[in-house]
This record gives C-alpha cells, structure tokens and sequence, in this order.
C-alpha cells in the first residue's frame, strides 16, 4: 500500500511539474512584438496612390472613349502587390466575351502601369439597366 501512496505522489508531482514547465517556457501575449500587417500597410499605401493619381477615373474615362458604358463606380480588392482584383460593372452590352475582356484587361493595365501601380485582375460584370 505504502509504494501504491508512493507511486501515485511521484506522478502527481510529475503532472504538477511538467505543467508548471509548459505555462511558464510559452511568452506570454504582453511579450509578444505588436507589429502590423504588411498586407495592411500595402492596403493603406496603394488607396493612396489610387487616390492622388485619379485612378478609377481615369479608368471610366478610358473605358468610355473605348465605347464602354461602365458604372460610375469600380470596387477594388486589394490583398498584396501580387493580389489586385478591380471590378467593373458594364450596361451596354447584353452579352461578355472575351475578347472584350481582354480589352478592359489592358486598358486598366496600361493605366495601371502609366501610373506606376502594380497589374490588376480585372473582373467584369454586367448590369441589368430594364
């Protein structure tokens, strides 16, 4: 009995040290450096930019002289330089091809890259105007 006493004592102490080890070698939260996203700081940067360089209207522009009805608005999606998506809504046409696509593609491309931003993914939807 006594080595029954003895035995279950030395696992406890066992469970009591080794949890003891695990909560005190793993920092705690305060400890850890508070840093920023570097996709936020991107984010914040590239708004910019959309901003003072007149971005999204020259787009309309361009896409309005190409013969492109699109709407006054183009919603952006920006995750990282490599992941740029811009959405544009069209209401004059009742079908998408691809070639129009590619079009619209290279359009914001080339004033993407006239205005020193990184590519966008470019993705077209139409409207409904009843």
């Amino acid at each position: 009995m006594r080595g029954l006493i003895k035995g279950l004592f030395m696992l406890f102490s066992l469970i009591v040290i080794t949890a003891a080890l695990i909560k005190y070698n793993q920092p705690s939260i305060i400890e850890k450096p508070i840093q920023k996203n570097p996709d936020t700081n991107y984010s914040e940067e590239i708004g910019g930019k959309l901003q003072n360089t007149n971005f999204t209207k020259k787009i309309i522009v361009a896409l309005r002289a190409a013969g492109y009805f699109p709407d006054s608005t183009i919603g952006y999606l920006i995750e990282s330089p490599s992941n740029q998506l811009i959405t544009i809504q069209l209401h004059n046409l009742d079908k998408l091809e691809k070639s129009t696509e590619s079009e619209i593609q290279s359009i914001v491309n080339s004033i993407a890259e006239t205005n020193d931003l990184q590519l966008f993914m470019v993705n077209v939807r139409l409207t409904d105007v009843h």
